[in-house]
Formats: structure tokens, C-alpha cells, sequence
């Protein structure tokens, strides 16, 4: 395995753990809220916490980096708009972490917000996230996979010459 080999497959680990968990996360939040279940609603808040430094922060962070390091590695620039879009979407995610998540994970742990109110806006706050982290992912399958095109930036952008390099490359992955 190579190193950019190694890169990617961490790269692609990390996406996994960081997606799963947050849309087992938002689903979690989707049934509490749909049951009004009020203890789950209290404890989710607190498994969101727990969560965050455990598993968030390091899945997401090695996606950022496994993600800068395949660039450095590989034959892309980080002036790529496909690139450009995932470090956007790692942005995102930081600035709602930071900015709306955290203090609302305070809050609910301090008692100061109604824990169905915080399960209702966490769970917003997840569905918009994974939906710009999921558009991330898609924008990154439809692009070229790496060292093996060194001209990347020449092929055509065609959607439809796009699905087809798509689908070989969903069938080279399949192949072993």
C-alpha cells in the first residue's frame, strides 16, 4: 500500500465514522423528538457531549488532515473546486460546532433549556450539517481519484462523462 493509498483509506475511515455517527446521532434526535420521548431528550443532549471529543472532533479532524495530506501527496491543488467544497464543508461543520452546538449542549447540561426544545434544535442543527457534509462526500465520489490521472483537469466536465468515470471507479473499488 502506498502512502497516498494509506491516506485515502484514512481519509475515507474517518468520513465514515464522522457521517455514521452523526446520522445515527440525528436519527436518535428524529425519534425522541417524534415520541416525545422527555428522558431520552434529557440523555441525548449528554450522549451528544460525550460524544463530541471522543469521537467527532478526532474523526473529523482526520478528515481534514488525511484530506490536506492527499493533496500535498497527490496531483491535485488546493485550488480544485471539489477541494475548495470540502474544506468549505469542514468549515461549516466547525463553525456550527463551535457556534450553535456547544453552546447548546450547555445549555441542556446547565438545565437552563427545555430538554425536547434542545433535542428539536440539535436535530435541525445535525440535518443541515450532514446535509452539507453529504453533498461534500458526493461532490468527492464524482471527481478523479487521485495519482492515476495526472491531467485531471483537462477531462471533461460533462455530467454525464462525469457518471460514467464514476461507475468505473465504483467498479475498480469493487474488483479488489
Amino acid at each position: 500500500m502506498s502512502r497516498y493509498e494509506f491516506l485515502l483509506f484514512v481519509h475515507v475511515a474517518a468520513v465514515i465514522v464522522w457521517l455514521g455517527a452523526g446520522t445515527a446521532l440525528a436519527l436518535i434526535a428524529i425519534y425522541a423528538e417524534r415520541s416525545r420521548d422527555r428522558a431520552l431528550g434529557e440523555r441525548l443532549g449528554t450522549l451528544a457531549a460525550w460524544l463530541g471529543p471522543r469521537v467527532f472532533a478526532p474523526a473529523s479532524l482526520g478528515t481534514l488532515v488525511a484530506g490536506i495530506l492527499l493533496v500535498l501527496d497527490g496531483s491535485w491543488t488546493f485550488h480544485r473546486l471539489w477541494i475548495e467544497l470540502g474544506l468549505a464543508a469542514f468549515a461549516v461543520s466547525f463553525v456550527l460546532s463551535v457556534g450553535v452546538r456547544f453552546p447548546l449542549l450547555r445549555r441542556l447540561e446547565g438545565g437552563t433549556l427545555d430538554p425536547m426544545r434542545g433535542v428539536r434544535l440539535l436535530g435541525l442543527l445535525a440535518r443541515a450539517e450532514l446535509a452539507v457534509l453529504y453533498l461534500a462526500v458526493a461532490d468527492m465520489l464524482a471527481n478523479p481519484p487521485g495519482r492515476r490521472h495526472r491531467h485531471a483537469d483537462r477531462r471533461s466536465s460533462d455530467p454525464g462523462a462525469r457518471g460514467a468515470r464514476l461507475c468505473r471507479r465504483l467498479r475498480l473499488y469493487t474488483r479488489g
